[in-house]
């Protein structure tokens, strides 16, 4: 099998169907197929083929899904590269990956030329799309001008590798999680199917491509269900409310952060979203203040769900029919297994707090070239998530917060995102951290990070009083220092180990 079969199954049967809009532009299936095969024909004749590695640096624009499937038809393996994060780091995933291609475009000039320098005679082959004025590099247009549109493709096992994804972590590791044709064909399946894509629906396509939730939930599973992607470069808040009325976009998946300035927006009640018919949250943690005003204020619920690199991403989500949860993650989708474990690795009751381990068709074989971490989460073929949760007594899973987040506070464990709920509840704040730092008596003490509101004025003493009427005080902070921004992932989650003072 190969991923790309997909997109030739969805060309062949609605060649006239709207795949792509972007911008004022309109591509069919049929026209992304062709495009796709005059892409492919030209890699190959660069060479490129099962043992190549193709990094792709490219913003949501029709050039990345083209690149994507061009290199999934030849049997290579695509390393998407994260255009948000520092050079260095997309240099320290380039070196990782031993990519020997690099597909761009000219707006990622100046970081092309900084990997250009790290790399040196590493990257074989650099193609940009649009113009760029530096020697070396080739041109994706005039590779393909004349090419068939045409492809005899290579036949793959389910089992080979497809893509390279590199899970968000701190800026000191990058860990490579290979990720098989068979692990993101059933997840984009998986996809599908509980959130009932059809060839009707119009996805919007705003979460970054290079990253599994975009890539698998939007991208992979929109092509396998015929669906049509409404891009966008960048999440701006008044342009992606306009594209959902104008577009008429069905369905919306998206990160927290995207859901708070949106229902923030000064405008927000100017647009028609009636078209939406399935709002869904994923990549962190959303608050249930968030959830709570979400529900109330536009009147159609947020459908959270969960899912981790690791796991091509999706795990679990909330569904369609039956019972609505507020603050729940869902249950397990259809052929994924999941446990609540002890350190010992017991299976635990329902309610009790324990760490959720993951076995099914979408969990990767393993990090690149790093057995020892492989080993770590890859246990008796399960893979241990390293997030804390429980099941309640219907199989719904909550998520409590990150194992290696847990503060021990005399004998007490205490986990961040109780503190960071309440504190993000408070009116005035907008996004909260909390973490632990080294206490002689008792091992560790609470201290918060807190983001206020713009023109918003509050002190540290404030905060602990409000903490301290809704917290045990063993949980309440004991220090709050207020901070201008945090440093996020790709998935807008706080990286807590980037956190700025002052």
């Amino acid at each position: 099998m190969n991923l790309y079969q997909n997109l030739v199954r969805t060309a062949q049967k609605n060649p006239d169907a709207t795949a792509i809009l972007f911008g004022h532009e309109t591509i069919s299936y049929g026209d992304l197929l062709a495009r796709t095969h005059r892409f492919a024909n030209a890699l190959r004749e660069l060479g490129i083929g099962r043992d190549s590695k193709v990094a792709l640096l490219m913003r949501n624009i029709p050039e990345f899904i083209v690149s994507y499937y061009a290199a999934l038809a030849l049997g290579a393996t695509v390393v998407p590269l994260c255009y948000m994060c520092l050079a260095e780091e997309v240099e320290k995933i380039a070196l990782d990956s031993a990519a020997d291609t690099l597909v761009t475009n000219f707006e990622f000039d100046d970081l092309l030329r900084a990997l250009r320098q790290k790399l040196g005679d590493r990257l074989r082959h650099v193609i940009v799309s649009g113009l760029s004025d530096q020697e070396g590099v080739l041109s994706m247009e005039k590779l393909m001008e004349g090419k068939p549109s045409q492809l005899e493709a290579e036949d793959l096992s389910e089992d080979d590798l497809a893509v390279l994804l590199y899970a968000p972590t701190s800026a000191r590791v990058v860990r490579g999680c290979m990720l098989t044709h068979g692990n993101l064909d059933s997840n984009a399946a998986l996809v599908i199917k509980q959130c009932r894509l059809t060839q009707e629906d119009v996805v919007m396509g705003v979460l970054p491509f290079f990253a599994a939730y975009g890539q698998t939930c939007v991208m992979n599973a929109s092509i396998k269900a015929g669906a049509c992607m409404v891009l966008h470069e960048s999440f701006i808040p008044g342009e992606v409310l306009k594209s959902l009325q104008h577009d008429k976009v069905t369905v919306f998946f998206g990160v927290p952060t995207m859901y708070v300035y949106i229902l923030n927006h000064p405008l927000i009640y100017q647009y028609d979203l009636s078209s939406v018919r399935l709002w869904v949250c994923g990549g962190a943690p959303i608050s249930r203040e968030t959830l709570e005003r979400w529900n109330n204020e536009i009147g159609s619920p947020i459908y959270e769900g969960y899912g981790l690199t690791e796991a091509s991403p999706v795990v679990s989500m909330q569904p369609l029919d039956g019972t609505y949860k507020l603050g729940s993650i869902g249950i397990p989708g259809e052929g994924i297994e999941v446990k609540v474990v002890d350190d010992e690795g017991r299976e635990l009751e329902p309610g009790e707090v324990g760490e959720l381990i993951v076995r099914g068709p979408n969990v990767m074989k393993g990090y690149y070239n790093k057995p020892e971490e492989t080993e770590k989460v890859l246990r008796g073929g399960w893979l241990y998530t390293g997030d804390m949760v429980y099941i309640d007594e219907d199989g719904y899973l909550f998520i409590v917060g990150r194992k290696k987040d847990l503060i021990i506070r005399g004998g007490f464990n205490i986990y961040p995102r109780e503190i960071e709920e309440v504190l993000t509840s408070h009116p005035l704040i907008s996004e909260a951290a909390v973490v632990g730092i080294p206490n002689k008596y008792l091992g560790e003490e609470v201290k918060a990070y807190v983001k206020l509101k713009p023109g918003s004025k509050l002190t540290e003493e404030q905060v602990l009083e409000y903490c301290e009427e809704r917290l045990p005080y063993y949980k309440t902070p004991k220090f709050v220092v207020f901070v201008k921004s945090f440093k996020k992932d790709p998935s807008g989650q706080i990286i807590k180990d980037l956190i700025e003072e002052g």
